[in-house]
């Protein structure tokens, strides 16, 4: 059971973390566009955030998966402060990953430049918190 849960663990940290790394390469890559064909094209690039969400969902789901198959208090104790760091950055990047669903949103129904603005800076916010996460989950279980 642990081994299937580590492996969903890595696909969703693969799904979340690589969507977040796409984004912003391709965000580098289309920097000389101008900003109406940028647009049009970030109206499709935006469908790999179902690859991000899909991500975030496996992650917590095997996350919780481990916490009840070992046992909640073991998990905490094993893990130490950066374990608990971990968790409040997975809260905050899920508050990050709801803001930019709004942002989303917006861009698609409103056509909003400001939120197009503000997501492309709510981007590498996200993927220094995936990697800051990934970074304490190492620490604190090595």
């Amino acid at each position: 059971m642990q081994d299937a849960l580590l492996i969903i663990h890595f696909l969703g940290l693969a799904l979340g973390v690589g969507t977040s790394l796409a984004m912003w390469r391709l965000g580098m890559a289309t920097k000389d566009l101008a900003p109406a064909e940028r647009a049009q094209f970030f109206k499709h690039a935006m469908s790999l955030g179902k690859n991000g969400s899909l991500g975030l969902t496996l992650l917590i789901a095997s996350g919780l998966g481990f916490l009840f198959t070992r046992g909640v208090s073991s998990v905490f104790v094993a893990g130490g402060p950066l374990f608990h760091v971990k968790l409040t950055l997975v809260v905050v990047l899920a508050g990050l990953f709801g803001y930019s669903q709004v942002l989303t949103k917006r861009i698609r129904e409103k056509q909003d430049p400001a939120a197009a603005a503000t997501m492309a800076k709510l981007g590498p916010a996200m993927l220094l918190t995936g990697v800051a996460i990934l970074v304490c989950a190492v620490l604190a279980f090595h």
